[in-house]
């Protein structure tokens, strides 16, 4: 064997897993064949403890007779660094990097004049998000060439997003799927390189390549960290407190986890202070069984589990769960269920809400009017309504909203007589914020 390196399977223990010259020697010439070095200077940002590392900062380098940077380049002050002295010196650098790195290249780090000394970007361990691939070429002026692979299989495939979002498989590599959409390979990196071997990874063929669809056994990796999320979920589920719980990821400027937690009665949170509270709490708790960049970003406290008609967390429910992340101007949906004559709704006034902008600069609120058109939103939805907004009847606001805080709006929807109306009550820990009706009318009615 040449090396033996350590990698998390899908139970999450460490697994030892030996490489043979053959396939170090196979992928090294891979890569040289698509992209030499030429005498530049390598520069990383990855441990060479990771297979891509060891490859890329050091293997081929020293294959290429190539220089290299002895220390990882951990900060972007230190990239610029090498980057002012390559273009004094009049030499090419070659960045090995990863998305994490990539993705918080600061924009007060003046990169123009410098950029002319990088020759090529290089990013792996996780697929790089489409916004930070764009603002990666903005500021270094190079696009980032993302390679796709694992310590078990070595690089699979490859793309740059400014040309195609698609993977590409490299030279050697052969790749097929199979009804359920497994992706299966046949490669010289392989262990057995002539056999055929299933993978986890979901694939879709594209006229191009293909497309990567996540994973079958809920590994991912989040901040080039492997985890796996059936082991976070049933870590979530064993706190104190907490019911049941299920994680997921979210595409944001790079991929995060997000939770959602069903908690005991008494311990949910009502305001924006125990909301950071038991978040603090839960995030301390995991640390003592996983790193600190997995640990879930984005929480959503429910009770009851939310499901559709068939029983099932859909992924639209979980879609509208996180809505206001995308929408600032939305609420934070948390539930709903019937009652009597209409719907129970649960929501919270996201901390980062567009409608408290200005309201107040001391204790910002959220506008009364604002409840009204979370309302007539939220009714259109459950009640698909035909009557649209006319008036407001005995509409009362006795204290307002604080971002941060949860409430249960009730909908009550009637109509006889040729009227239709809209009964509104929302309510707190703290009391009540709004009760009143609205009145609706047809738009064939109104323009008679």
């Amino acid at each position: 064997m040449a090396v033996s390196l350590y990698t998390s399977g899908s139970s999450g223990e460490p697994q030892r897993l030996d490489k043979r010259f053959d396939q170090l020697d196979a992928e090294l010439a891979t890569q040289a064949s698509l992209w030499p070095l030429s005498g530049r200077l390598v520069v990383s940002q990855v441990s060479h403890q990771h297979i891509y590392g060891l490859l890329f900062s050091i293997l081929r380098p020293l294959c290429e007779n190539s220089p290299f940077s002895a220390r990882a380049c951990r900060y972007p002050e230190t990239l610029y660094t090498w980057l002012q002295h390559c273009q004094a010196t009049g030499k090419r650098m070659i960045l090995v990097s990863a998305p994490p790195a990539l993705s918080r290249l600061p924009e007060a780090l003046d990169w123009e004049p410098v950029s002319a000394a990088l020759a090529t970007i290089y990013s792996s361990g996780a697929p790089l998000s489409k916004d930070a691939s764009d603002r990666v070429h903005e500021r270094l002026g190079h696009p980032v060439h993302e390679v796709y692979g694992s310590s078990e299989t070595g690089g699979i495939a490859w793309r740059v997003q400014q040309h195609a979002a698609d993977w590409s498989a490299l030279p050697g590599v052969e790749v097929s799927h199979d009804e359920d959409h497994r992706l299966w390979l046949r490669s010289r990196h392989l262990e057995i390189p002539d056999q055929w071997q299933r993978q986890a990874d979901l694939i879709a063929r594209t006229p191009q390549g293909f497309e990567l669809l996540g994973r079958a056994d809920r590994i991912v990796k989040i901040g080039g960290k492997r985890i796996s999320l059936t082991a976070m979920d049933q870590a979530l589920s064993a706190l104190p407190g907490v019911e049941r719980a299920q994680t997921l990821t979210l595409q944001r400027r790079d991929l995060r986890l997000a939770a959602i937690v069903q908690l005991s009665p008494n311990e949910i949170p009502h305001d924006h202070r125990h909301h950071r509270d038991t978040v603090k709490r839960l995030r301390r708790e995991l640390a003592a069984h996983f790193e600190t960049p997995v640990l879930p970003r984005y929480w959503r406290f429910v009770a009851p589990w939310p499901t559709n008609s068939q029983g099932k967390l859909s992924a639209e429910i979980r879609q509208h769960l996180f809505l206001d992340l995308e929408d600032r101007r939305a609420p934070r949906w948390l539930g709903e269920r019937l009652h009597e004559n209409g719907w129970q709704v649960t929501l919270e006034v996201p901390e980062h809400c567009a409608y408290v902008d200005g309201h107040f600069d001391g204790q910002p609120v959220l506008p009364g009017i604002a409840l009204v058109h979370w309302a007539m939103q939220q009714a259109r939805r459950l009640f698909t309504l035909s009557g649209e907004f006319e008036s407001l009847e005995r509409l009362r606001f006795p204290q307002p909203l604080l971002p941060g805080d949860r409430f249960e709006m009730t909908l009550d929807y009637r109509r006889g007589d040729g009227t239709e109306s809209l009964r509104l009550e929302c309510e707190s820990q703290r009391g009540k914020h709004v009760t009143g009706r609205v009145a609706l009318i047809h738009r064939q009615a109104r323009e008679s």
